[in-house]
């Protein structure tokens, strides 16, 4: 492999998580989620999921400046954060897939899950939506999605979650 870090990145529901801890266990390196961080915030702190603007801007910076700080030094690793591509957008030695699906699809693999929290489509749009503006407020208006951050853009509307795994390693391994 010619990448020492690996960047999922993709809206709720694409399939990050599932194919991020598929592609850390293929080549034995360490998963890293900012979603596991911000869902356990949310919990400890009575914040609905959905609800971006409670989380402290400083927070979430700190957070991607350290998500940033491991990208940029250290090997091994594969990063499932939505804004993962655009913080490695200028590291050649990090392979960078984003995942995109459609959004009712996406809906539907969201409510069909066992997650920290319940929510209903209205919440997953509110959180879709918060995420974008969270972004715009701190870094760039941007989209996070932007296609030339990335070196692989996977649809997972259609696939399964082996199918999607099997795309990714013919380009990464």
């Amino acid at each position: 492999m010619e990448f020492k870090n690996i960047v999922i990145a993709g809206d709720v529901g694409t399939g990050t998580t599932t194919l991020a801890k598929a592609l850390a266990s293929k080549f034995g390196f360490k998963y890293i989620s900012a979603g596991d961080f911000f869902r356990a915030y949310a919990l400890e702190n009575n914040i609905p999921l959905w609800n971006k603007k409670a989380v402290p801007d400083k927070l979430d910076r700190e957070i991607d400046q350290k998500f940033f700080e491991v990208m940029s030094n250290q090997n091994g690793f594969v990063f499932d954060t939505h804004y993962g591509g655009y913080f490695a957008r200028n590291l050649k030695d990090v392979f960078k897939i984003l995942l995109t699906c459609d959004p009712k699809i996406a809906e539907e693999r969201i409510l069909a899950r066992d997650h920290t929290h319940q929510e209903t489509v209205g919440d997953i749009r509110k959180r879709r939506a918060e995420n974008l503006a969270k972004f715009h407020k701190l870094y760039s208006k941007d989209s996070p999605e932007k296609p030339e951050y990335f070196d692989l853009i996977i649809d997972t509307t259609n696939s399964t979650p082996e199918e999607t795994l099997q795309e990714a390693l013919a380009r990464v391994g």
